[in-house]
């Protein structure tokens, strides 16, 4: 009996040791300013430009800054903009044309992080469209009016001479998705597209009429993607959020840059893509349009707004600042958090 009382007198020791040594541990964490906060969070595309965003949450990234964050897809910029507009959402992670449009027509919206500041997105052909002047009087697909698509297509129709309506037609076909489906099937004889579906339409033999490079040569330097937020959310209680968010993101940006492998495993989960030469020739196709340090830059706007100017004259006298708030990214540089994410490469 004397050898049981010492025996359990003994573990009840090493038992005790134990959860002191655990309390040490947990104490001695850095932890967050805020307790772990369910977040909402609008994609409007399935693709690699959006993968930092799912490899933040993945990897835990966004957690370790205090947001339980959710990511939805919604098929288009413009819907993503709705819901925010109905607050539905806090973030929409989208096209920066549906910032453009929508707060030129006095929605209080703006860019807090630029996540891709060009389009590179190659527009694609059928096999039968051997130049561009045989796109004139052809079905030609975006994914709605006033999207990131429907911006850089139109831009760059003019660049080659052909307006909306008069020399062909647009179709609003939603995702990336429907898009390539349209385009094998010969629904459709054009559209732009993203990886990894931009690697699937080669695979069926549709043709790359005009590349991501041209593009850029052509003047088609719309913001592409962003994180876009209620002009209200950039002050008072909700700006720590949104804070941590850029943090996390930035950490997922820097495992993309790092990791093909994790980057290409969380990008077949989400999209379920699960060909292994396609996901590997999106990665290398792509990852590089993202933006290391979610630089806002003027000129994207700028595009957009020159050429909304032909038809709206609101935009004439809008000034590209006026689309976004750099004081996050700002604030992020200046305290050295964006430096040393990427110290040692």
């Amino acid at each position: 009996m004397k050898a049981q009382a010492k025996d359990r007198i003994y573990w009840e020791r090493v038992v005790a040791r134990v959860v002191l040594i655990v309390l040490a541990i947990a104490t001695a964490q850095p932890a967050p300013s805020f307790a772990a906060e369910k977040l909402v969070v609008v994609n409007s595309a399935l693709n690699m430009l959006t993968v930092p965003l799912w490899v933040a949450k993945e990897k835990g990234y966004f957690h370790k800054y205090g947001l339980d964050v959710d990511t939805i897809y919604i098929p288009s910029g413009t819907m993503g903009m709705q819901a925010m507009l109905a607050g539905e959402t806090k973030i929409v992670a989208a096209d920066g044309s549906s910032v453009v449009n929508a707060r030129l027509r006095g929605a209080p919206v703006k860019i807090f992080i630029g996540m891709v500041n060009f389009y590179p997105n190659p527009f694609f052909s059928t096999p039968d469209i051997k130049t561009y002047a045989d796109l004139k009087g052809k079905k030609i697909a975006v994914t709605r009016i006033g999207s990131s698509s429907y911006t850089a297509t139109t831009m760059l129709m003019k660049k080659l001479g052909m307006e909306e309506n008069r020399d062909y037609t647009v179709l609003q076909l939603g995702s990336t998705q429907n898009r390539l489906a349209a385009l094998t099937k010969g629904m459709i004889q054009g559209t732009t597209l993203s990886a990894p579906e931009s690697v699937i339409a080669q695979k069926a033999g549709m043709k790359v009429l005009i590349s991501g490079v041209e593009l850029g040569k052509l003047g088609i330097t719309i913001q592409h993607q962003s994180a876009n937020v209620m002009e209200s959310s950039l002050n008072g209680e909700f700006r720590p959020k949104l804070k941590a968010f850029a943090m996390g993101y930035l950490e997922g940006v820097r495992q993309v840059y790092r990791s093909k492998e994790n980057t290409m495993e969380v990008l077949k989960k989400y999209t379920r893509v699960t060909d292994p030469e396609v996901l590997s020739a999106s990665y290398d196709e792509t990852y590089q349009a993202i933006d290391k340090e979610g630089a806002l830059l003027e000129a994207g706007i700028q595009a957009q707004l020159t050429d909304l100017a032909k038809t709206d004259p609101r935009a004439r006298s809008a000034r590209p600042s006026d689309f976004f708030d750099a004081s996050i990214i700002n604030e992020l540089a200046k305290e050295g958090f964006i430096k040393a994410l990427w110290a040692n490469k």
